[in-house]
């Protein structure tokens, strides 16, 4: 205890000497200071005022000529879309026309009507000949090109600026939609010049015609007229060619249009009084964008400008120059008299500062002479009674508390211990059921994917009493639980349902989709009824995947059905990855032909179409789904369809099962992605077809025998 009290003593005196000699010394330094600060407070004040006022201006300046820029910008956005939506509409049409000419087998032939008088004010299509065209050798290609008016009367209909679109072919004979049919009766007429067009192309790359769309500019006009800043800001679309002015709300004076929309009247800026604004012009007709101080009607104009990026056009603002200065000489002013506040303020600010100092300074020395032993005696003998329990609790007893009321940074320091040891104690409780909960997920995760796997069929042969063919397949996830399934089962002794099918996301949400995608397709396939045509069965599993779906999920699916007894393979792919096909006779895989149809579940009432083919004694099929063909090594490359095909071209497969063909895929596969995570799930499936029964008695080993 004296040890304690000799060092609470020395710590004392020491305290006091030191705070007395600091006091003094601080205080003659902070008086000198103070008198210092005093004079270049005032300066610096002054100085920075001035430059505030200089510097607020200009950025006011700045600011209001950075709206009227940003104003060009969303106003020329605004603009551009129109003609951007003009552009991708006759693009849709001249995409639509290359493919009805690429494969015109997929199109049956279509009916135009002919101009007919009784239509007149009906958006309808319409069909002329040119004088002379032979119109039966064009029949076949009429027919072909009707199927692009229904895409003409879609636009036509939902866009009323569109006053004509038309297809018109170089053999003489175009489709027009407008609701002009009364007016189209002569044979003679054709379409006339559009704002924008594109060609099409036959099947030997040749120009076949063109299609094209024109629009009225009423949208391009109300922009321009609705756009304003402040009192004086209007503005304007000049042509980058003549120099003309397009579109204006002024009736008069440099900036004008004709008040009969003549746009030859309209005069050029190119031809302008102001040099600054034949500069702007020229500057606009060369596609530049900017703002330049400009003379219009004789008075000073900020002028932002800005190319059209589909038009030869350029769009631009003007404001007054006084309008944008005035709020800056206003900022500047007003700034000018805070500043002369702010010095005198300062001035009275440091005197009684001053006082205040000198004054805290000689109490403060009084103070602590007489606080200073009390001060000790406090501040040790907390600490002494901290230290005593930290070692308790150090000790392992959590439930003891420290009760320290200093009102300073020991009492803090307790605090802090106290909600040390009740953390500890949470956090030992929280993680006992955080552990006990992650083994309950786990365990849950584990059933779940226990049961996915029993959904699969996973013995293999499958059928061994069946001869005339053999399946294999696999499915890996890439979580617990997956959203790839594969399916196969028997209709009748002679017809085999084989699917494979990927729904999108993954985990638990794509898993339990996953099962009603199968559940459904095998319900409405043994419905069916003997039918061989798979397309209503979809048709209808997708109707019904469609309902209640508010998670918008969907699935890509490939089903087919084989014939046993003839080889005959009829079939539909939903969106899905195509199938590859190996032939007995050429001893290679290929890539089959696949229509196109939507995935499933994405939008109901549609109709899909089905295709077929024949296959051999020793053909082979390989499915899979897109994380074979997208599986990333650590580069992130996909492995891609060319490696899959080369992976199966390069396996002998004629001397393979079925099950060591999908095992010499996934060796390829491993290769690629090497120690690159699972990203997707990986799902591939095999079919061999060893030919009718009494055909296969004796080759059964070859094809089919080995997989079982």
């Amino acid at each position: 205890m004296k040890n304690r009290t000799g060092i609470k003593n020395q710590v004392l005196y020491v305290v006091l000497s030191c705070s007395i000699i600091t006091l003094l010394i601080a205080g003659g330094i902070a008086l000198y200071g103070m008198m210092k600060i005093k004079s270049d407070a005032v300066n610096i004040g002054m100085e920075i005022g001035s430059s505030a006022a200089r510097n607020s201006s200009e950025s006011l300046k700045e600011v209001s000529l950075a709206s009227l820029q940003g104003l060009v910008h969303e106003r020329s956005k605004q603009i551009n879309s129109f003609f951007d939506r003009l552009a991708w509409e006759v693009t849709i049409m001249a995409n639509e026309m290359n493919t009805i000419l690429k494969r015109p087998q997929d199109y049956p032939a279509r009916s135009v009507p002919v101009p007919d008088a009784a239509n007149a004010g009906r958006n309808v299509p319409q069909l002329q000949y040119r004088a002379g065209a032979d119109r039966a050798a064009l029949a076949y290609e009429v027919g072909l090109t009707a199927h692009l008016q229904d895409i003409q009367v879609r636009f036509f209909d939902n866009d009323p600026t569109i006053g004509s679109n038309y297809v018109a072919s170089v053999n003489g004979f175009n489709i027009t939609v407008d609701a002009a049919s009364d007016r189209r009766v002569d044979e003679s007429n054709v379409p006339v010049a559009n704002d924008y067009f594109a060609p099409y192309y036959n099947a030997n790359g040749e120009i076949a015609g063109v299609v094209g769309e024109g629009k009225f500019l009423t949208d391009v006009s109300a922009v321009v007229n609705r756009t304003k800043m402040g009192r004086t800001g209007f503005a304007f679309v000049m042509n980058n060619k003549t120099g003309q002015i397009l579109f204006s709300p002024r009736e008069d004076g440099d900036l004008a249009v004709d008040s009969d929309d003549n746009i030859e009247n309209n005069a050029s800026l190119f031809d302008a009084d102001d040099p600054e604004l034949v500069a702007a012009a020229r500057m606009m007709s060369e596609g530049e964008k900017g703002v330049r101080l400009v003379n219009i009607d004789d008075k000073p104009f900020y002028l932002a400008f800005t190319p059209l990026n589909n038009e030869n056009w350029s769009f631009g603002v003007a404001i007054e120059e006084a309008e944008v200065s005035s709020s800056a000489n206003i900022s500047r002013e007003e700034i000018e008299r805070s500043t002369d506040q702010f010095v005198d303020t300062l001035n009275d600010s440091i005197k009684l500062m001053i006082v205040a100092i000198a004054a805290a300074f000689l109490a403060t020395i009084v103070l602590t002479s007489f606080a200073g032993r009390r001060v000790a005696d406090e501040m040790t003998k907390p600490i002494l009674e901290l230290s005593d329990g930290v070692r308790e609790i150090a000790s392992g007893n959590l439930d003891k508390k420290l009760d320290i009321h200093t009102g300073n940074e020991i009492e803090h320091l307790a605090v802090c211990f106290n909600a040390m040891t009740d953390e500890l104690r949470t956090y030992m409780s929280n993680l006992t059921k955080v552990t006990a909960e992650r083994e309950r997920i786990a365990t849950e995760l584990n059933v779940a994917t226990n049961i996915q796997e029993s959904m699969l069929p996973h013995e293999f042969p499958p059928f061994p009493e069946k001869k005339e063919f053999a399946l294999y397949a696999t499915m890996q996830a890439a979580k617990e639980v997956g959203g790839d399934f594969y399916d196969f089962y028997l209709l009748d002794e002679n017809h085999l349902i084989v699917t494979i099918a990927d729904v999108s996301g993954k985990g638990v949400p794509a898993a339990l989709f996953m099962v009603i995608s199968k559940t459904i397709l095998k319900n409405f396939a043994q419905t069916m009824g003997g039918s061989d045509d798979l397309a209503p069965l979809v048709s209808c599993s997708n109707d019904q995947l469609c309902q209640g779906n508010d998670a918008s999920m969907f699935v890509t699916a490939f089903i087919g059905m084989l014939e046993l007894s003839t080889g005959r393979f009829c079939y539909v792919n939903a969106g899905h990855n195509p199938p590859l096909v190996y032939r007995a006779a050429t001893g290679k895989f290929e890539y089959m032909a696949v229509k196109r149809n939507f995935v499933m579940g994405g939008m109901d009432g549609l109709t899909y179409k089905g295709q077929e083919m024949t296959l051999a004694p020793g053909d082979r099929l390989f499915m899979y789904t897109d994380g074979v063909t997208e599986a990333l090594n650590e580069d992130a490359e996909l492995y891609g369809e060319e490696r899959l095909i080369n992976a199966l071209n390069s396996a002998d497969a004629e001397h393979l099962t079925l099950q060591e063909l999908l095992m010499a895929v996934r060796r390829s596969l491993d290769e690629h992605v090497q120690t690159a995570a699972q990203s997707d799930d990986i799902t591939m499936l095999a079919l061999a077809y060893n030919g009718a029964l009494n055909s296969v008695e004796g080759d059964a080993g070859a094809t089919g025998e080995r997989e079982a």
